[in-house]
């Protein structure tokens, strides 16, 4: 389906108070129409799926998701896997609120950095692939990925904390933090992300930022995997989100990044890996 067909779809449908103009060179319309299911798409879909779980190789592959950096100093976090956090959750979907004023001084702890990661992208439990080499496992995480494939990144930058201020990595299969460069970032990120008035960009403890790297839910699922990706990145900011409201930290999504320039400083190529939502972090300021 082109645009034109679409704009006629939607003209012949149109009964709101908007009308037509608001989709007349939509790509996001484009794209939602072409990427929907029909009864010869699924058809092709479910060869695909079956050509990808057949092969070894990339069976064997896709089960490793885990971007790494060698040489980097790493920073790990299991040691604080086993402290006891217990909350109800229904208090902390109830209480969760987005934070827009930040406590200036607060300091984010490695305990609390590894609760945010560990229980919302690390990997939780291993599962043997039948058939593949004695290494080939699945690492199952705590949110829903199409497939199992998890095409998400977590970068953190930090400008306050236990650690030196500086951009990291987050090792999903290590449960650790690579350090990719060190340095406060916070002025220069606030102007590429366009966050204020809205909050004190500047007085929050850090950023959470996800990546989403294309190819490794295209493989298997097409073009509707891009709606997998963006799916589970949803998922995994609002995972973060209720995990920072259950230790007494506070979030708040940012959606007005230069995406190229966001992409640039974390050393990504944009294309393949881009960045898909970006969360500030830090201590709620006392009203």
């Amino acid at each position: 389906m082109n645009i034109n067909e679409i704009k006629d779809q939607y003209d012949d449908k149109d009964g709101s108070m908007y009308g037509k103009k608001n989709i007349e060179e939509s790509l996001a319309m484009l794209y939602h129409e072409n990427s929907k299911l029909n009864k010869h798409s699924t058809r092709i879909l479910g060869e695909n799926i079956n050509a990808f779980i057949n092969n070894p190789y990339i069976l064997e592959r896709s089960s490793q998701p885990f971007k790494c950096y060698p040489g980097h100093e790493f920073i790990d976090l299991s040691i604080y896997k086993q402290n006891d956090h217990n909350t109800s959750f229904f208090n902390v979907i109830k209480k969760r609120r987005s934070v827009r004023i930040f406590d200036s001084a607060y300091q984010l702890s490695l305990n609390e950095l590894s609760i945010l990661l560990y229980h919302s992208y690390g990997v939780t439990r291993k599962l043997k692939l039948e058939g593949l080499s004695t290494e080939g496992h699945l690492g199952i995480r705590n949110i829903p990925s199409a497939g199992g494939l998890y095409p998400l990144e977590i970068y953190i930058v930090l400008f306050k904390g236990h650690i030196a201020p500086g951009l990291y990595h987050y090792r999903s299969d290590k449960n650790g933090l690579e350090k990719l460069k060190e340095g406060n970032f916070s002025s220069y990120l606030s102007t590429i992300i366009q966050a204020e008035p809205y909050i004190n960009f500047n007085d929050c403890s850090g950023l959470i930022l996800t990546t989403g790297l294309i190819e490794r839910v295209f493989i298997k699922y097409g073009d509707r995997g891009y709606r997998f990706l963006i799916q589970e990145s949803g998922t995994l900011g609002l995972m973060l989100a209720l995990l920072a409201e259950s230790i007494e930290l506070g979030s708040c999504m940012l959606g007005g990044y230069q995406d190229d320039k966001v992409n640039t400083f974390l050393g990504v190529d944009g294309v393949f890996e881009t960045v898909n939502n970006i969360l500030a972090i830090g201590k709620p300021a006392q009203p």
